[in-house]
């Protein structure tokens, strides 16, 4: 079942009122009804289940059946700096990233990105990509939208990175071999955040990874095969997670 997101003030003695957009949606869009059952995450965040109990235009009032908190994630909680790509692409990336559980997204400009943000589009741009992220986030039954940053220069994201406890940037430049052990090796201190580094569609030059490496970052390859950026970031989340949340369940 989806999720929808809302700010703990609309909840109120048992009571959730929804309203605007949101009610819009689900009124007029998924057609709910009065007696069906809803789940809703506000920003502390907190889990309720729901009954819609009275539907009008604009508004509308749900019964809270269950409330829960979250479980407890495996950590560390992870970051993506991906170098900017074509519209479909990125906004895939931001989609299936978001169901991966990313914590936040950086869009990066880099030296070979085919792609620069235009000042008079940031604004309706970034609107575009948060109602993506937040729709991959309902589809996906998070507990959290992820954070999602407007386009930034990549040296500057890596001073604000800094003091991140995991910090891979993946290469094709690197060794073609698996990058398991190292990995599990760099999560094995018991890291808050980690950050991972995927270029854009021209790849990285090798001063970006220089520089990188300058901050504390580990320069890692995906293999054998050349992908492209869309999939290697999936992949990279993929691995990395898989190697998270694989401890967590105590394999060492």
């Amino acid at each position: 079942m989806p999720v929808y997101f809302i700010q703990s003030k609309q909840v109120d003695h048992g009571k959730i009122i929804i309203q605007d957009r949101l009610a819009h949606h689900l009124r007029d869009v998924l057609r709910s009804q009065e007696g069906e059952t809803l789940l809703l995450v506000d920003e502390q965040p907190k889990r309720y289940t729901a009954r819609l109990v009275e539907s009008r235009p604009a508004r509308l009032t749900l019964e809270v059946l269950q409330e829960e908190i979250p479980p407890r994630f495996p950590l560390p909680t992870l970051h993506l700096g991906i170098g900017l790509l074509k519209g479909e692409k990125i906004e895939w990336i931001l989609q299936k990233a978001t169901e991966l559980g990313v914590a936040r997204i950086t869009p990066l400009i880099t030296e070979r990105a085919v792609i620069r943000p235009k000042a008079d589009r940031l604004a309706h741009q970034h609107e575009r990509w948060n109602k993506i992220v937040t729709e991959a986030a309902q589809q996906s039954a998070r507990w959290t939208l992820p954070v999602l940053d407007q386009p930034t220069e990549l040296l500057a994201f890596l001073t604000r990175t800094a003091g991140y406890g995991l910090k891979l940037i993946f290469w094709e430049g690197m060794p073609a071999q698996s990058p398991r052990r190292r990995i599990a090796a760099a999560i094995a201190s018991d890291p808050r955040e980690g950050v991972l580094l995927i270029g854009p569609e021209g790849g990285w030059e090798k001063a970006e990874v220089d520089a990188a490496g300058a901050m504390g970052y580990q320069a890692l390859s995906l293999g054998t095969r050349i992908l492209r950026a869309e999939t290697a970031a999936l992949a990279a989340l993929a691995v990395v997670q898989y190697e998270i949340e694989g401890r967590d369940d105590g394999e060492r």
